[in-house]
């Protein structure tokens, strides 16, 4: 009797129950963080009272902490809600997940007369739509949908830009105050005004502050790369080395004939040679060598190298010299 009941026990009875834990954990974190969060603006409250739209947005914002995909895939894949859609009453579509989840795992559950849809959802909708009033002001021609156009700086001085915008169902203007000045932006609220007053048509306007800019001071230029470029034919084989031109002064200008030129000691500059090899280092740790070529000028040294080298330092610590040998 006990193996019968266990083979007819439904299988997706764990799969919601490891579901149901989850949830119960989750918007208990939820209300953890959101709780926090709210207790840094009590004293901007009166009596230490929020509102509900503002603990829904603490919810939201601590709801938007955890990475929800693979939950929601599941919860999906149980024909239930994805939570895509919680934002305007984020506890509420926990407790009506949760509750339709106790009703199928615990025959012994008893839900309570708190309807979740009358408390929690219809009273959230309600309250997006009036804070969307207040905030964008109201519909035109039974739309249901705000248009915010981000003004260019002709709306300073095209009036007609302006007025178009609004015929065509502009009701948000917003200003990027990343861009121009006070001066241009009171002339495009000036054009604005004048376009209500015209087309009796009302248009809020956004003024969006600029923030902190990526670049707050001179940037240090660091040493320069150098690249040498050998010759090769069709096959990869090196036909022709690479040149460079090796000098003694301290901030070396590039050769008239294209070639780049690395500073280097003059301690080190007066031993150099024709025929003698000078290795380096190359940005992969690769080492590689210089054979000096000739004496173009007192200060500088025209080299050569048989092999590439990506963007370079010289080891003048452990310079080698001797005869060019073939490598």
């Amino acid at each position: 009797m006990t193996a019968n009941k266990q083979t007819l026990q439904d299988p997706y009875e764990a799969i919601l129950k490891q579901l149901l834990c989850e949830l119960i954990e989750l918007r208990e974190a939820i209300e953890a963080h959101a709780n926090q969060r709210l207790e840094k603006y009590k004293s901007s409250y009166h009596a230490g009272l929020f509102s509900k739209s503002a603990r829904n947005l603490a919810h939201y914002l601590a709801m938007r902490q955890f990475d929800l995909r693979h939950l929601q895939d599941r919860l999906a894949q149980a024909g239930l809600s994805s939570l895509g859609r919680s934002e305007s009453s984020v506890l509420s579509t926990f407790d009506a997940l949760i509750d339709v989840l106790k009703r199928a795992t615990d025959k012994s559950y008893r839900p309570s007369d708190k309807n979740p849809s009358e408390n929690g959802f219809n009273r959230g909708q309600q309250l997006l739509e009036q804070h969307t009033i207040a905030l964008f002001g109201s519909f035109h021609d039974h739309s249901k949908a705000h248009v915010m156009v981000t003004l260019g700086t002709e709306a300073s001085w095209d009036y007609a830009l302006v007025s178009a915008l609004l015929e065509k169902g502009m009701t948000c203007a917003r200003i990027n105050c990343a861009h121009d000045d006070t001066a241009v932006w009171q002339e495009m609220i000036r054009n604005i005004r004048r376009a209500e007053t015209e087309l009796a048509s009302p248009c809020h306007i956004l003024m969006d502050l600029a923030g902190h800019k990526i670049r707050t001071g001179a940037i240090t230029l660091g040493p320069a790369v150098h690249r040498i470029k050998v010759q090769k034919d069709r096959t990869g084989k090196i036909i022709a080395p690479g040149y460079l031109i090796l000098t003694s002064e301290v901030d070396a200008a590039p050769a008239a004939d294209a070639l780049f030129k690395v500073s280097i000691p003059k301690t080190l500059h007066k031993q150099l040679a024709p025929k003698m090899t000078l290795s380096f280092i190359d940005n992969r740790k690769r080492q590689r060598y210089l054979q000096i070529e000739k004496a173009i000028s007192d200060t500088d040294w025209l080299v050569s190298c048989n092999q590439a080298a990506p963007s370079f330092w010289l080891c003048c610590a452990t310079a080698k010299f001797g005869p060019c040998r073939q490598r």
